[in-house]
């Protein structure tokens, strides 16, 4: 292939959407492009990029900073989004083969081309940024979404003839954006509240008091749809705020456990739902009326749907997601009717049960999705270094994992149960090629979350129940029964046993329903029951509690934790029991601390995903309550990402005894949420 046709092709690229935005993106292509094609391949090493296109300085150390891998993922991407939409057509592929830096040139042969009379284009994220939800105006000229940047969630929009995103104030830990009928206002989720702000400027101003929401739409006559609870169902409010009127009821006949993610159809009246059902193969997308309590089963599906009056080469039609395809079928609206035959509209979207699957579209017909699957993530051993070690288990979608202590098993919380629609708890066997099994009940029609291990591996302890009340219940793993040791109003989600067996931290919102508190619940002995008191219940968050490691039967003397009261947040450690004495561990963000086994050393996460070590200097500890550590040291990117307002509390990693090792839940390299590809009638 010549070296003009391959230059052609670099500048296509560069001009692309996808990279004008992308400095170090830029210069990491071109650079090894121009090498390849000037014949210095073996200038093409890690340490020359480091120096030559990312600044680092002569003492560069892959081993300590891995600038350049990671540089090199996001590029992968880049190049990925680019080719499946603005690049579709383009006969020369550049494309950076993993685990090496030389990049390769092949020419493709197209195939016919069935989008004729549309336009295709890539909308990436801001730099350093995330998607996490987002949504089109309805009159298909703007995009409003939500992204993760240096652990802080917000709320953007972008017009789709824009390369500018602007960000909008007033919308922290922001989710579900969605739009009102003249496409100059969005409402979304805020912790607590549902709120609205208009994209024009202004301050966001509060609509309705919700727990956790779970999808809205609005009407043209001021009708705002909304679930308040994650398990519940659907209310009406004014747009100017007021009590909620529930609207939907649960269809016990089909085990309904949840009603969310609403969308209007043409009349404002009528509108489309997910029915979540406990029953496997039961969830399914419903029709209602604000003016009836009565509702129709259009199809089976397990996320949100939405209504196309205009889409290219198709009849107005319903767009849902079968086997993890996007899919239109034909629509009535008017008569609530499904007809003729389905098309395949996007062949693998990105979606997670009971959710909006990852697509929008305006009601001129343009269509927003995310391509990729549910099953993104991927259990992998890693040294110090961030060197892969070996992989366990299958691709999945944990929502949160914990380690036992002798490192045998992982007790994992799964939302794709194939016999429940609700979260369960399976332990998975790292001795026995990767067995797993569920360990907890499926038949319940209520959520089981977060299991803690016991230190000596026999027992887990989880929660049971839902947002109003749930209770902590013991389970021997040799034993059938699960037995209930606190039963108490609100949600628990269990952190950490700890070494002594006598005390289990969880987080609760409890009794404000406003923020996340640390609570230590005081087991009894066997099955007795415990007691419960806050540890740190204070005006902000404080997760992912974690006592230090004790031996010999002693109590713990620390607690890790994860608090925003400064506004983002941070890793700090209290003494315990007393909890009077704090300390800021982190510098620069923190959130997910553990211990190693023998207390000498503190990890977390910093928000954008590096793994960071604390030494910790235990001499003296047993008579002072001085707590002494050093400065936190990166070890190396992890590839994980800071989690949702709703997922705070969900654990995404957890290390070996001796500090060596680290077990991580994270995406894979080509299954990681990039680029959303927009595809515009023309």
């Amino acid at each position: 292939m010549g070296a003009q046709r391959v230059r052609q092709q670099l500048d296509r690229i560069l001009a692309s959407t996808a990279f004008t935005e992308a400095e170090r993106a830029r210069r990491f292509l071109r650079h090894v492009v121009e090498r390849k094609l000037e014949g210095r391949d073996g200038e093409i090493k890690e340490s020359i990029i480091a120096i030559e296109v990312l600044g680092r300085n002569a003492s560069f150390d892959s081993k300590s900073d891995p600038i350049v891998r990671v540089e090199a993922g996001r590029l992968r991407d880049r190049l990925g989004a680019y080719y499946e939409a603005e690049g579709g057509a383009d006969p020369i592929l550049i494309s950076l083969p993993k685990g090496r830096y030389v990049p390769e040139f092949t020419e493709r042969r197209l195939m016919q081309s069935s989008g004729a009379g549309v336009l295709r284009l890539s909308v990436l994220p801001p730099e350093n940024a995330t998607f996490e939800s987002f949504a089109v105006s309805p009159d298909g000229r703007n995009l409003a979404f939500t992204a993760a940047m240096n652990g802080r969630i917000m709320l953007w929009v972008r017009a789709l003839d824009s390369l500018e995103a602007k960000l909008l104030a007033g919308t922290d830990n922001a989710a579900w954006p969605f739009w009102s009928p003249d496409s100059r206002s969005i409402g979304f989720f805020a912790p607590n509240k549902l709120k609205a702000v208009e994209i024009g400027g202004g301050p966001a101003r509060e609509i309705a008091d919700v727990v956790v929401g779970k999808g809205a739409a609005w009407s043209p006559d001021g009708v705002i749809l909304f679930c308040p609870r994650p398990i519940g169902i659907l209310c009406q409010v004014s747009d100017a705020g007021g009590s909620p009127v529930p609207v939907t009821s649960l269809d016990e006949s089909r085990a309904e456990i949840a009603h969310g993610f609403p969308q209007f159809l043409p009349d404002g009246r009528h509108f489309l739902y997910l029915a979540a059902c406990s029953r496997p193969g039961a969830s399914s997308i419903r029709a209602g009326s604000l003016d009836s309590g009565n509702s129709k089963v259009l199809v089976t599906a397990d996320a949100g749907a939405a209504y196309a009056p205009v889409l290219s080469g198709h009849r107005p039609s319903l767009l849902f997601v079968h086997d993890g395809a996007l899919i239109a079928q034909p629509f009535d609206w008017q008569n609530l009717e499904l007809s003729g035959e389905r098309a395949v509209i996007v062949p693998e979207i990105g979606y997670q049960r009971w959710n909006q699957a990852r697509f929008s579209v305006s009601r001129k017909g343009v269509l927003l999705y995310q391509a990729g699957c549910a099953e993104n993530l991927q259990l992998t051993w890693l040294d110090r270094q961030g060197k892969s070690i070996s992989a366990a288990g299958l691709r999945n979608d944990y929502l949160s994992i914990n380690l036992s202590p002798d490192e045998r098993y992982v007790a994992a919380n799964r939302h794709d149960d194939p016999d429940t629609a609700l979260p369960t708890i399976w332990i998975m066997d790292l001795f026995r090629e990767n067995a797993v099994f569920r360990i907890t009940d499926a038949d319940l029609a209520v959520p089981e979350l977060s299991a803690v291990w016991a230190q000596d591996c026999s027992e887990i302890l989880f929660s049971r129940g839902d947002d109003r009340r749930m209770g902590l219940f013991r389970r021997v793993l040799s034993d059938g029964a699960a037995k209930c040791v606190l039963d108490t109003e609100g949600p628990k989600f269990p952190t950490h046993w700890s070494s002594d067996g006598q005390f289990v931290a969880y987080a609760s919102q409890a009794p404000d329903y406003r923020n996340l508190h640390t609570w230590v619940a005081t087991l009894g002995r066997g099955q007795e029951e415990a007691n419960a008191h806050p540890f740190l219940k204070h005006s902000f968050q404080e997760i992912n509690a974690e006592f230090s490691p004790a031996h010999g039967g002693e109590a713990p003397r620390w607690v890790a934790y994860a608090s925003n009261e400064t506004g983002r947040f941070e890793t700090y450690v209290r003494d315990f029991p007393g909890g009077g004495h704090k300390w800021q561990v982190s510098s620069q963000g923190g959130v997910q601390p553990h211990w190693r086994r023998d207390g000498r050393e503190l990890v977390y996460l910093s928000l954008d995903g590096m793994l960071m070590s604390v030494a910790v200097d235990l001499a003296g500890h047993a008579l002072s309550t001085t707590f002494e550590f050093g400065p936190p040291q990166s070890l190396f990117a992890t590839g994980l990402r800071f989690l949702t307002q709703n997922r705070v509390w969900m654990n995404q990693y957890d290390l070996s005894r001796d500090g060596q090792r680290f077990l991580m839940n994270r995406p894979v390299e080509e299954a990681t949420q990039g680029a959303i590809t927009a595809v515009i009638p023309w």
